[in-house]
């Protein structure tokens, strides 16, 4: 058995070294030579952190002091650099602070956290021009909203009650209602988060891409979208027919994953009965999407990039949009469950795939229906199915020829499948 000084020390140690090395890689990217420190400097100012936090002295005088002295030297580092002219940042004497309390997280905090903060420092030191290509990419007004619905969804979210009292108008409005005010926002806020997650990557990491990357990336935020507008681009373009159709299939695997992470948000239980026939189903249709590719004689050397463009989904006027539909859809659920019960849910499944699923989805998630979670996992899969044969008649609708053959053979047959699935299961 280890002393229980050890392992904090290691860490130390080590990410201190990590930490000192990055720097020192950084300035000779940068082609800065007279610098803050070397590699061994960094090394000691993680160890005397790490010996000055173990002195047993009433709050941690010892390390505080030894915070204070280390920067009264980087101030005088940092003054003398700015009288000789230099660049002013202040990359140096930061990471040289950060190295310092390495000790105090080893010691307090999980060692996997001390691993994570480390490789985010390293990450961020090294990745200067693709966070400034990233920032300079954001839209007027993106931060702004993003800050709002943190506000909101931080502050607000706490404050909704759980359940209005039972008197007053209000109170019987939602005792009517199979979803609670909480319950409401809560949806609005997961489904958002998820979709953002996609429209961050379409439109800021990756705005322009070839069809192949439009589908998987369209399908994290919309794969009815990425299917539409891949259809209406390669309509006229026969050489692109299978390469649109294989971008096309593609939605299906990420539209899969983002309906799997909403799930488990939700019902992590039923994420995990979903995950076995979500896996097969992408795989199996994947795999498909592979083959069509290379029905293509040869790879298109003007492949065309797409952009895929839509607003914001943490806009306000948005997240209440999908609250209206999400309580809509939930009544309507309701209504069917009482009269026609699960076959009812079953019809219902199929017909929502005609539009987003998302609400219908979430609704048998969220609200307070008395659904089995059997039920719950069918009306999901057979959601999908449906909503996969839909995207198949958009291509037939708006694409081209061929490559709504081809779609529809990958798109029928993931739906037969789960149709199968969803029957046996019952």
């Amino acid at each position: 058995m280890l002393p229980p000084q050890v392992i904090p020390f290691l860490l130390t140690l080590a990410i201190s070294m990590l930490i000192g090395i990055g720097l020192r890689e950084y300035y000779e990217g940068e082609k800065k030579y007279d610098t803050f420190g070397t590699v061994r400097t960094f090394i000691f100012i993680g160890l005397l952190g790490y010996i000055l936090w173990g002195i047993p002295v009433p709050a941690r005088a010892a390390y505080l002091l030894g915070m204070a002295s280390l920067m009264t030297f980087l101030l005088v580092y940092y003054n003398n650099k700015v009288r000789q002219r230099k660049s002013p940042g202040l990359i140096g004497v930061l990471i040289a602070l950060l190295t310092y309390s390495v000790a105090p997280v080893a010691f307090n905090e999980p060692h996997w956290f001390l691993v994570l903060v480390a490789i985010s420092i390293l990450y961020v030191l090294h990745s200067k021009g693709k966070i400034r290509k990233f920032t300079d990419r954001l839209e007027a007004g993106e931060v702004v909203t993003v800050c709002k619905f943190l506000a909101i969804a931080a502050v607000a979210l706490p404050l909704i009650p759980a359940a209005f009292p039972a008197e007053g108008m209000a109170g019987k409005i939602f005792e009517f209602m199979p979803v609670t005010p909480r319950q409401i926002w809560m949806a609005v806020v997961i489904t958002t988060t998820i979709s953002y997650l996609g429209y961050v990557l379409q439109t800021y990491l990756y705005p322009k891409k070839g069809l192949l990357l439009t589908g998987v990336i369209g399908g994290l935020y919309s794969s009815t979208m990425a299917t539409l507008v891949l259809a209406k681009q390669t309509r006229h373009q026969d050489d692109q027919s299978a390469e649109s159709a294989a971008a096309i299939l593609l939605t299906t695997p990420s539209m899969y994953l983002r309906i799997l992470l909403l799930v488990a948000a939700f019902k992590p239980v039923a994420a995990l009965s979903l995950a076995g026939p979500f896996a097969v189903l992408s795989v199996l249709i994947a795999g498909y999407a592979w083959w069509v590719r290379k029905l293509s004689a040869k790879p298109v050397a003007d492949e065309p990039e797409v952009v895929l463009k839509d607003k914001n989904p943490l806009e306000l006027n948005a997240a209440f949009i999908f609250a209206l539909m999400f309580v809509t859809v939930s009544l309507i659920t309701k209504a069917v469950l009482v009269r026609f019960h699960d076959l009812g849910l079953q019809m219902l499944s199929f017909l929502v795939g005609a539009s987003d699923i998302v609400p219908f989805i979430v609704s048998v998630l969220q609200g307070n229906l008395g659904i089995a979670e059997r039920m719950i996992i069918n009306a999901v899969i057979i959601s999908t199915a449906s909503n996969n044969l839909m995207k198949a008649i958009y291509v037939f609708a708006f694409g081209n020829r061929r490559s709504a053959r081809l779609t529809a053979y990958g798109m029928g047959g993931s739906a037969l499948l789960s149709f199968i699935y969803a029957a046996l299961s019952r």
